[in-house]
């Protein structure tokens, strides 16, 4: 069920006056969640360093999620799996999307995204990687320094590089043919890997932003700093 957390006003009679929900927040559970990442938290996180800059609701089902974009410039997705293999919802989750992006709609996905939606070839090419079992890994969680590339975008103007207490994602599986221009990167293994980008896809802007395994990634005022910037150019603010 959506619930709102900021910028609505209170339910009941006094209630005169319904404020459109900018942003969706969708929150991973059941088949859309693992052991390993606290989407409940995270996503609450998100939901209040965002919500001063718009109405922001949560949703946690994806029968619920379609109504609730109604309306809304940017979906949010803060999801996993802990399977290998597609479920009927996620069919369900694919139409939506397709039909949210259709009417102009823009995309944040969020750390443990590449992990969702198994075999869903159309969630995997929208965001340009997947979590490659047996092959993508991260090194333990703990402070890590994030680099800024060379790719010139509005999100990095004028930001660095960041340091944040997070995991590093490491060899993602990157879709052939999606051009995704790393705005921030790390180095493990003696070679480059891309956490962050930006893409532009018709009408529709799309982020990949691979920080944010807890609310720990959250408190770093680098972090806090690119997702405002994120966020704001997948309004159209910026």
């Amino acid at each position: 069920m959506g619930r709102p957390l900021s910028g609505l006003p209170p339910a009941g009679p006094r209630a005169r006056k319904v404020i459109a929900v900018d942003t969706v927040i969708f929150s991973g559970e059941g088949p859309h969640a693992d052991p390993w990442h606290r989407l409940a938290e995270t996503s609450a996180a998100i939901a209040g360093l965002i919500g001063d800059d718009g109405p922001v609701t949560v949703v946690t089902s994806v029968d619920r999620l379609g109504a609730a974009l109604d309306g809304a410039r940017l979906l949010v997705v803060n999801a996993s799996a802990d399977r290998s293999t597609p479920v009927p919802e996620d069919g369900d989750f694919a139409r939506i999307l397709d039909a949210f992006l259709g009417g102009g709609g823009s995309l944040l996905a969020t750390h443990s995204a590449t992990i969702a939606f198994p075999g869903l070839s159309a969630w995997r090419s929208t965001i340009g990687a997947a979590w490659d079992h047996g092959r993508s890994f991260h090194p333990p969680i703990g402070p890590s320094l994030v680099r800024r590339t060379g790719v010139e975008h509005p999100i990095t103007a004028g930001l660095g590089d960041i340091e944040v207490h997070d995991e590093r994602y490491t060899d993602l599986e990157l879709v052939d043919g999606v051009d995704i221009g790393p705005l921030y990167v790390h180095d493990e293994g003696g070679a480059t890997h891309p956490l962050v980008w930006a893409r532009t896809v018709g009408d529709n802007r799309i982020v990949y932003n691979a920080l944010g395994h807890d609310v720990r990634s959250y408190e770093s005022p680098g972090h806090v700093e690119l997702l405002h910037r994120i966020v704001a150019w997948l309004r159209h603010d910026l």
